[in-house]
Formats: structure tokens, C-alpha cells, sequence
């Protein structure tokens, strides 16, 4: 017997008789105990030591008497609780049985009914401890216990007591309250507002479990898991058992809704649902009989030809789970010989999916995430369940002789049976014919309701040169891969202008060389005048073949982001969504500019909205990421890095931003530099520059002036350019030797960097990021009055004005500033307002960087670290 133990049955001693350990958890080791007063055995539960250091006696045991009045019987009573000699326990009767847990071990899957009654008995037990005010916050099989035919939730309330009784002083303990793959989006979020819909999500999970033999989200790690419960539409449980009613799938789905509003209002809700849509005397039946009559069918009475189509004899009933009318159309297989036609595969393919997003009643999945299924052997059910569809279109094409050969199906995703499929077969000049036909038939296919104008839409032609869409189409391929790098928009760019060399009527491809132009301007890969001026030009040659051409709209919208007028953007893309209202990226720049403009529910509720619709796209989970960055909710930023990385493993951008976040959550520099380490030295950032600005701005915050100053040697740049700052190499340099105590070298560097600075600033007079760093340099040569008028342009620029998102990195380079020149109060003002709003800033980086040195024994400084370290 250990001393710990020694030392608690010893003060236990007068009451209880420790038998033996039946098990620990996170928060808490269970004994097997004799209640000496009563004779009877007992399951007596001890808080781990740093626990209950950490909640304190008086608070644990006042919280705890709350779950003391429960009284139900499908929950586990508290019998007991105490503080014995500075262990907190407390304790439960000990149930002769096993947990569900043990059970689902055993059998992994349960019957039908089985599984039914004991998530009925969950939600009556949750239905009663909600009406008291009591949230469970840990539902989970190895807190359900199984005695005779019935069900008894355990420790309920205890997570309630120990979360109400600890407050924050939890995070040093490292205890999580939650399990990952039960938890709720709003609990893995840090939500102290959680209410009785947290606890309907877990039992969702549970139930889930209990029929597919697997939670719904799983992974290799608790972020990822945690990730896909924010992200992931949940899999469909038809793929892992098709016996499952429609109905129960459905009710299942509601209470693991992302957002609270959308689940059940309450447990005796679903409870409801369960009993109403849950009899299992007709489930056998109603699946195996479709699947019968499909078969059936197609043996006995074969294909029936209507209007040229092939439809197959199929039963009305829809696909569990997910609408018929969420589509997912895979890559078309290529069938062409290589050489000039082999594009047409993907070029039919793009356009289908383009036309069909201009349906307002279908969920169309964006090409980014059905791509990664080209040339798989994934079953069809897969795919659907991980894109959240109910239909899924597969295709082939082939050029042969100057005709155009395509096979298109439509199956649906949850029998495997199809729904309609044809063969074209006509020449090359009625490709564009073709695709029409095929997105109308899939639309009249899936039920879906069409307009009228949406009709005119589907049947109109981009262009009638092949060739000049075939270039169209291998530039969108070129343009829209994901990490943001300037050698893709360029090829892009040489593509797009041989489409319009070929056709200089295509609206479409002036509307696509606009966008990459002003990708190119807007990432500071190319900020010139004259891109912008092809940016704008561009645009409006688009608008003015195509008035109502949705992507002309699009790429005039960029015009407008690229001059700061984000009212005018937004309308430009309120018309675009008009006509694509399925359009994954109108969603994401929507979102993008409510961002802007500091409208950060909004931003990100459409990031979201996009991340259905394209769900493994990399870059919307960026997006939401940095989001979440911004707005200082931590735990959900990185799980969706986690999301995109495991999307894109060479996401390297996504990977640093997430290594600066954890810098702000927690100031610490660890993940970060790991991070740095495993890239490649070229490793490309996109609008983040290089690795090398990394490392120099990581080596000067560890104040490590001698390794940075190797690296600056080592680097070839000039200055370190990315989209949210400006770093001249020489400035960097200044600041290692000031740290070195060398005045006379810092002073020749400053000399240097300002030479530079004014150079580019006679390029780019109005770049707030070279503004910065002009202050920055005045400052270290002691030219206090010039580094001021420098903060004040800064303060009335466009950016710091009217954008809320880049607008947040130019106001804290202007507290930079004033800080360096000593101006405290007015540093510690602009400190004060950034701590207030969203933005990549926190406590943790203001204590870290060594430019808020002048400032730092200032008593408002040390004040405000006080105050926001509160909250």
C-alpha cells in the first residue's frame, strides 16, 4: 500500500474501509469501499491531489450539495462527501453490473432496441437534472451504468462542481472536463455557458456509438477529434449499418447539430423523437425491401428509355441522413488520349459544377473537396457520409474523331441504386450543349425546384471556342490550389490570357484574369499600380460583355477590397450570390469581408456556411482559424489549423499561424519554434513571406542577438515582405545589436534601413506596412518628432479605419512605435483599445516583444496586464 493511500485510509478510517482500486479517471480515482455505518459497499471516488488543491475544500463541498438533491432513478445518487484529511471524495452506491463501456467492448454494436431504451432512460435522467439547473458535461459510455435491464447515469453534477468550484484555476491543474469524442462544439470551444443542449449532443454521440460501434468523429489525436466535431458533417450511420430507420437517423443528426439552437430544445424532446421514430418492427423491411425492389426491378423489367435518358425503376424514399438534393459530382474519369483534348475530363466537370451552384435548392459541393476522390476506389457511401450529400454524380469522357463521348450517372448515395443516367454522344462543337443538359436532368432528377431564370442561366454558354475553354479551365485548376502561392496565379494568368486570345469576347476568363491579378496585388506578391490597373480592367471588360455574369461581380468585388471600399464589395457579391447562391467561395469572401468590416459572428457563420459546401478545402478552415485567432477563441482557432493540416500537410502557413497562436493563448514560444524547425528554408508562406521572417522575428522576441544576427547573414533578402508587415533586414539587425549593447553598429544599421525604407516608399507611398517601419527606424535613430508623424499616419490611414481585420496589425505597429519613442501614455491608449477587439495581440506578446521594453515598467503597463489577465 502506497503512503497516499496509507495516509487516506487512515483518515477514512472511522467510516469507510478501502477494499480495492476498480479504477481512475481524469479527475478522479474510484475505490471499492465498506460503509462501516451502514454495511454496505460503496463506490467512493478521490479527487486527484493537484485537483483538490486547486478547487480548495470550502468551495468543492458547498458546489457538490447542488448534486446532493438529485433524486431519479436512472441517476446515480450521492450518498457522501468530505474532505479527510486533505483528500476531497465523495461517494456513490456500487452498482453490481458493468458500464456501457464494458458492454460495447464486448458486443461493439447493440440491438436496435437495446441501444433505444437505454438513450430513452439518459434523456429522462437528463431531462430531470436540466430542470434543476444541473448540466452533466461528461456523458459518455464509462459514466453509464448497466444494472439488470436498466441504465444509472453516474457522477452527475460532479464536472458542474468541480468547473463551478475551480473557475480557471482549473488550467493549471492540465484536468479537461469533457471527454473529446462526447463533447459538444461549444464545450471543446471553452464556453462557460453551457446548458442542457451540450449534454443532448454527447448522448447523440453515445447513441451513435451504440449502433455503429464508433462514435461519430474519431482521430489520432484530441485536437483533431475535437476539430471534426466543430467541422466534419456527421457520417452517415447508413454506411456502417443500413438497418437503422430513417427516421432515427434523422433524430440522431438533430441533437449532434454544430449549433445548440438547432438540436432539441430539450431532453424529453428527444426522447420523443426516439420513441416516435425509433420502432424497429419495420426496419429490416423497409431497407431490404428497397434494395429488393431496385433489384428486382432491374432484372426483370430491365431500363426504361424516356426522352433519350436511361432512368432506373427506383422507390420514392430519399437517402438517410442527407437530401438527395446535396450533390457531390466526382472528377470525370478521362478516357482521351493525351494531347490536346485531354482537358475536356475536367473541363465538363468544373462547368457542371459551376452550373449546378447556380440552383438556390441544391447543396453543391465544391470542386476543392471532391477532387481528392480522383482516381480512389472509395466506396460511394464514404465519400457521401465525409461530404455530408445525398446524391453522387461519376462521369466519363472521351474525344475520338471530333466527337464528344459522356457517360453521366446519378446515384444515390445511401442504396447505391441509381437515379438517372444517359450517354451523349455528338460533336465537339455541343460540348458546352452537353453539360447543360446534364446539370438540367440532375436538377429534375433530385426534385429540386428550378426557376425560370435559373433555367436561362443552365442553358447559357460561357463560349463557344472549345480550345479558349479548355485554357479557361486549366487556369481555374492553376488558381485555385490551396496555400496561396504566387507561381499558381501566375501560371493561371499565362492561361487565362490564351483563352482570351482565343476568344476575347469570354467574359468568364476576363472575370478569372481579374481575380489573379488581384491575388497577386492583394497578397503583396505583386502590389504594384499596374497590377491593380489590370486588376480593374479586367473586371470591368467582364461586367461589360456579361452584365449579370455572377463572376464578373466577383472579380469587381476584388477591385473594391483592393481600394478599401468594403460597401461596395459586399454589394458586388450580394449580386454574385444571386446568381450562385451554392457557391462555396462567394460564401468564404462574404465572410471575408464582414471580417473586415468587424463583423465577426457574421464572418464566421458564411466561413462556415463555405466550409459545408466545400468541407475539405484547406483554405476555408485557414480562414476560420484565423478567425478564431483574432477573436481570442484559442482552442477552436487550432483545431481548425489541426482541420486544414490534416487536409493539406503541406499547409506551411497554416502550420505557422497556429505556432503564433499558441504565442498568444499561452505565451509561449515552444510550439512555434518546432514548427520553424521542421519546415524547409525555402518552405513557401504565402502572404507571410518566408520561413527566415519567422525565425528572425522568433530569435529577437528569445532576445538571442547573436543567432539572429547569423541568420540575417545567411539570408538574402533585402527586406522581409508579407502581407501584414515590412521588415528591412537591416532594421532587424539594428535591434540584435542594440540587445548587444553595440550603439555604434545598431546606429549604422538604422542608417541602412532608413535608405531602404524611403526607396520603397517612393514606390508605395500610401503601404501603411512601409510607414510602419519608417517609425520603427526614426525611432531607433532618436528622431522622436518624425517617428510621431509617422504614428499619425498610420492612425488615419484607410487600413487602421475601415478595416477591422488588417486594420488591428497596423494599430499595434503604431503602439510599437509610440512605445519606442517613449510616448507611454499614448502607447499604453492604443494597448488598452487592442485588448478590447478582435486582433492578433494578446498579454502574452505584449510581455514577450522586446519593443514594448520603454514601456514595460510603466505602472499602466503592468496595470493592464492585471487587468486583461482577469479575463
Amino acid at each position: 500500500m502506497t503512503d497516499a493511500l496509507s495516509a487516506l485510509s487512515a483518515a477514512l478510517a472511522n467510516r469507510y474501509r478501502l477494499e480495492r482500486e476498480l479504477g481512475h479517471g481524469g479527475m478522479a480515482t474510484v475505490y471499492l469501499a465498506q460503509d462501516l455505518k451502514h454495511d454496505r459497499a460503496v463506490a467512493l471516488k478521490v479527487l486527484k491531489p493537484e485537483l483538490a488543491h486547486a478547487l480548495g475544500p470550502e468551495r468543492f463541498l458547498r458546489e457538490i450539495q447542488v448534486t446532493a438533491q438529485l433524486d431519479h432513478p436512472h441517476i446515480l445518487p450521492l450518498l457522501d462527501s468530505g474532505d479527510a484529511g486533505g483528500f476531497l471524495y465523495y461517494v456513490m452506491p456500487y452498482v453490481q453490473g458493468e458500464t456501457l463501456r464494458t458492454r460495447l467492448m464486448r458486443e461493439k454494436q447493440l440491438p436496435l432496441d437495446d441501444a433505444l431504451q437505454i438513450a430513452a432512460e439518459v434523456a429522462d435522467a437528463l431531462n430531470y437534472a436540466h430542470g434543476q439547473g444541473i448540466v452533466h458535461r461528461d456523458i459518455k459510455p464509462e459514466n453509464l451504468l448497466l444494472a439488470g435491464r436498466h441504465v444509472r447515469v453516474a457522477d452527475f453534477g460532479i464536472a458542474r462542481a468541480v468547473t463551478a468550484a475551480g473557475g480557471d484555476s482549473l488550467t493549471a491543474t492540465g484536468v479537461a472536463i469533457g471527454t473529446p469524442a462526447y463533447m459538444s462544439p461549444e464545450q471543446a470551444g471553452g464556453s462557460k455557458d453551457l446548458d442542457g443542449r451540450s449534454d443532448l449532443y454527447s448522448l447523440g454521440c453515445v447513441l451513435y456509438e451504440m449502433l455503429a460501434g464508433h462514435p461519430p468523429f474519431t482521430g489520432g489525436t484530441a485536437h483533431e477529434i475535437l476539430a471534426r466535431h466543430s467541422m466534419d458533417a456527421v457520417p452517415s450511420l447508413a454506411a456502417a449499418r443500413p438497418t437503422v430507420p430513417e427516421g432515427l437517423e434523422r433524430a440522431i443528426a438533430t441533437a449532434l447539430a454544430k449549433v445548440p439552437a438547432d438540436r432539441f430544445s430539450t431532453a424529453a424532446q428527444f426522447a420523443d423523437a426516439l420513441a416516435r421514430r425509433g420502432s424497429s418492427a419495420t426496419v429490416g423491411a423497409a431497407r431490404s425491401s428497397r434494395r429488393v425492389a431496385r433489384l428486382a426491378v432491374i432484372a426483370v423489367a430491365g431500363m426504361v428509355t424516356v426522352g433519350g435518358a436511361i432512368l432506373m425503376l427506383r422507390p420514392s424514399a430519399k437517402a438517410p441522413g442527407y437530401a438527395r438534393t446535396a450533390i457531390a459530382v466526382l472528377p470525370f474519369q478521362n478516357l482521351s488520349a493525351q494531347g490536346p483534348h485531354a482537358y475536356f475530363a475536367g473541363g465538363l466537370h468544373d462547368e457542371l459544377l459551376t452550373q449546378l451552384s447556380r440552383v438556390a435548392a441544391l447543396k453543391v459541393i465544391s470542386r476543392t473537396s471532391v477532387m481528392g476522390y480522383e482516381g480512389t476506389k472509395t466506396p460511394l457511401r464514404q465519400i457521401a457520409s465525409e461530404l455530408g450529400v445525398g446524391s453522387v454524380v461519376e462521369g466519363s469522357v472521351q474525344v475520338i474523331d471530333g466527337r464528344l463521348r459522356v457517360n453521366v450517372e446519378l446515384i444515390d448515395a445511401a442504396t447505391d441504386g441509381q437515379i438517372w443516367a444517359e450517354r451523349y454522344d455528338r460533336k465537339l462543337v455541343d460540348a458546352f450543349g452537353i453539360q447543360s443538359d446534364v446539370a438540367q436532368q440532375i436538377v429534375t432528377a433530385v426534385g429540386a425546384a428550378l426557376s425560370g431564370a435559373e433555367q436561362q442561366r443552365l442553358a447559357a454558354a460561357p463560349t463557344a471556342n472549345a480550345e479558349a475553354y479548355q485554357a479557361y479551365l486549366q487556369g481555374r485548376e492553376y488558381s485555385t490550389r490551396p496555400g496561396f502561392v504566387g507561381q499558381n496565379y501566375e501560371i493561371g494568368q499565362q492561361l487565362f490570357e490564351r483563352a482570351l486570345a482565343l476568344d476575347s469576347g469570354f467574359a468568364l476568363a476576363h472575370a478569372a484574369l481579374s481575380q489573379v491579378h488581384g491575388r497577386l496585388y492583394s497578397l503583396r506578391l505583386d502590389p504594384s499600380p499596374a497590377r491593380f490597373a489590370r486588376q480593374r480592367e479586367e473586371a470591368e471588360a467582364a461586367l461589360r460583355l456579361a452584365p449579370s455574369l455572377p463572376q464578373a461581380h466577383l472579380a469587381m468585388a476584388g477591385v473594391y477590397r483592393a481600394q478599401y471600399d468594403l460597401q461596395l464589395e459586399l454589394g458586388e457579391l450580394a449580386i454574385a450570390l444571386k446568381g450562385l447562391p451554392a457557391d462555396a467561395e462567394l460564401w468564404s469572401l462574404t465572410g471575408a469581408v464582414h471580417r473586415r468590416l468587424g463583423k465577426w459572428s457574421e464572418a464566421i457563420m458564411e466561413y462556415q456556411k463555405a466550409a459545408q459546401l466545400d468541407p475539405r478545402n484547406a483554405n476555408l478552415f485557414y480562414a476560420l482559424g484565423t478567425s478564431f485567432t483574432w477573436t481570442r477563441r484559442y482552442a477552436e482557432a487550432v483545431r481548425a489549423y489541426d482541420r486544414a493540416l490534416s487536409l493539406a500537410p503541406d499547409f506551411h502557413i497554416a502550420a505557422v499561424v497556429r505556432g503564433w497562436t499558441y504565442v498568444h493563448w499561452e505565451g509561449q514560444l515552444d510550439t512555434l519554434r518546432l514548427v520553424l524547425r521542421r519546415l524547409p528554408s525555402d518552405a513557401p508562406l504565402a502572404s507571410y513571406g518566408t520561413r527566415v521572417a519567422h525565425d528572425v522575428q522568433l530569435l529577437y522576441w528569445q532576445r538571442q542577438p547573436d543567432s539572429l544576427l547569423r541568420v540575417l547573414l545567411a539570408s538574402r533578402a533585402e527586406a522581409f515582405d508579407g502581407q501584414p508587415f515590412f521588415w528591412p533586414k537591416s532594421l532587424y539587425a539594428a535591434w540584435a545589436h542594440r540587445l548587444r549593447g553595440d550603439r555604434l553598429l545598431a546606429r549604422a544599421a538604422f542608417d541602412s534601413a532608413l535608405v531602404l525604407v524611403d526607396s520603397v516608399l517612393k514606390k508605395l507611398p500610401d503601404d501603411w506596412r512601409v510607414h510602419a517601419a519608417r517609425g520603427l527606424v526614426l525611432a531607433g535613430l532618436g528622431r522622436g518628432d518624425e517617428a510621431r508623424r509617422e504614428a499619425r499616419w498610420l492612425e488615419q490611414s484607410v487600413v487602421y479605419r475601415a478595416d477591422a481585420f488588417f486594420g488591428a496589425v497596423c494599430a499595434e505597429a503604431r503602439a510599437r512605435v509610440l512605445a519606442q519613442v517613449g510616448d507611454a501614455d499614448a502607447a499604453l491608449d492604443q494597448i488598452d483599445r487592442l485588448l478590447t477587439k478582435p486582433a492578433f495581440f494578446s498579454i502574452h506578446s505584449i510581455q514577450l516583444d522586446p519593443l514594448y521594453d520603454p514601456i514595460r515598467d510603466h505602472p499602466r503597463f503592468k496595470a493592464l496586464l492585471a487587468k486583461y489577465a482577469e479575463r
